[in-house]
């Protein structure tokens, strides 16, 4: 099975961040999901993927963030899969050719009224 615990080492989206939190979605585009202008309520308490869910991810090179953004990340008996376009292109965790640190976990994306 593979593995669904990232690193947790410090948070470079968050900072100290630990609970909920508001941040703007401006760095975490997933359309159709997230666009720019959306607000997200992160649980930067989470550290591993649980559940299927959108997370706050970070791509890791020689220990330094070189990326973030958030991700649809689901569970199989056989490990965990991401959703990399937000459009259904799914791919196995674990054979990506990236790093990813799992940052927080999404719980709400708040659009604005138009």
């Amino acid at each position: 099975m593979a593995s669904t615990n990232l690193p947790q080492t410090a948070i470079a989206f968050s900072g100290s961040a630990s609970g909920e939190r508001l941040i703007p979605a401006f760095a975490c585009l997933y359309p159709p999901a997230i666009e720019s202008h959306d607000l997200l309520r992160v649980d930067f308490d989470c550290h591993a993927v649980e559940h299927g869910a959108l997370y706050l991810v970070e791509e890791i090179e020689a220990g330094k963030v070189v990326w973030m953004g958030c991700r649809r990340i689901d569970l199989l008996p056989e490990g965990a899969i991401v959703d990399l376009s937000g459009e259904g292109d799914w791919k196995i965790l674990d054979e990506l050719p990236v790093h990813w640190r799992i940052a927080g976990e999404v719980k709400q994306i708040y659009k604005p009224s138009l």
